[in-house]
């Protein structure tokens, strides 16, 4: 492949990617603007209020919250517009984001059992509760370090307190609400900071990812990981799922079919050797997927530091279900 042809290749898969996140990382920046604009965070945060109150989260991250169950990217990009007008700090930023992941793991229903249940049937099922389960686990554990790290939150004021308490008059009169055309306005002008910090770190850093997709960096290291395996309660007929893992879900879970239905491995077999390649395919998941989400969203620095911190819980919970069920299932 000549260098032209790595560049348009890298281009054209860059625009694939951008065009399915990008827009949702905009969209989610002004909707946090507009719902901070129009002082009605206390209206649409109530239904998350029992997650915050024992998470000793703000409001604000419940709307955060309960916007990851339509998108993880718009929530996210939500945390990054709090966290720039400084309501919410850095371990609300860190706990609130990594929170996200059992309405992430949730929603990837529309994408997974489309080929989860055909190819597989109950097993697949099964694997994507399991998922499900392993992304309610890390929501839950990092609930508990909320709880534990962050100071229990006075809810006798809406949290866009200060910003009515610095505009109230002598006769303590909440600043008026601006109707929707302004707040529209508002929300459109102090987002406009926070969107060209995004787009400016994501363009370049998607691209350089794919770019290295293109010359084969993450090939080499797919063919590393695979010697991993041997390491995992799985049969050596699983290797190939593993190996297909690296390249395309769908791939894996057609050959995970074929060697489930000729009896080559059982159902539980399937399941594990999914998990299995669901952990070392991580990797490379983080570095073409992640680094341009994370980065782009919060920033090169605390980006970096949730998705490492994110990632790492999440896999040291996948080895624990996957001997858990090798031994006990």
């Amino acid at each position: 492949m000549t260098p032209i042809d790595v560049f348009t290749s890298a281009g054209e898969l860059s625009l694939w990617f951008l065009a399915k996140t990008l827009p949702f990382m905009i969209i989610g920046v002004i909707f946090a603007e507009l719902i901070v604009a129009l002082k009605v965070v206390d209206k649409i945060a109530f239904i998350a209020r029992p997650i915050t109150n024992f998470t000793h989260l703000r409001d604000e991250c419940g709307a955060s919250f309960l916007t990851a169950f339509v998108s993880a990217t718009s929530a996210n990009a939500m945390l990054a517009a709090f966290y720039k007008d400084k309501l919410i700090d850095k371990k609300e930023l860190f706990i609130a984001s990594m929170m996200t992941s059992f309405p992430a793991i949730v929603m990837h229903w529309r994408p997974m059992l489309p080929v989860l249940i055909p190819l597989l049937g109950i097993v697949g099922i099964i694997y994507f509760g399991i998922l499900t389960l392993v992304g309610l686990i890390k929501t839950m554990l990092i609930m508990i370090a909320g709880r534990v790290l962050l100071q229990k939150k006075d809810r006798s004021q809406s949290q866009n307190g200060k910003y009515r308490n610095a505009d109230e008059g002598e006769g303590n009169k909440p600043e008026k609400r601006p109707s929707l055309k302004e707040a529209v306005k508002i929300s459109l002008q102090t987002s406009t900071p926070v969107i060209k910090r995004i787009v400016a770190i994501t363009i370049p850093t998607t691209f350089i990812v794919f770019i290295l997709m293109e010359i084969g960096v993450f090939d080499t290291f797919a063919s590393y990981l695979s010697g991993v395996s041997t390491y995992f309660p799985i049969p050596l007929e699983g290797l190939t799922i593993i190996a297909a893992q690296f390249g395309n879900f769908i791939a894996a879970n057609t050959i995970a079919s074929n060697l489930l239905t000729t009896g080559v491995l059982t159902g539980k077999e399937v399941v594990i050797t999914l998990l299995v390649a669901d952990v070392l395919s991580t990797i490379m998941v983080t570095v073409r997927w992640l680094i341009p989400y994370y980065l782009g969203i919060f920033g090169p620095r605390i980006g970096t530091e949730i998705m490492v911190l994110a990632t790492t819980i999440r896999t040291g919970i996948m080895i624990v279900v996957i001997f858990a069920l090798a031994l006990f299932w």
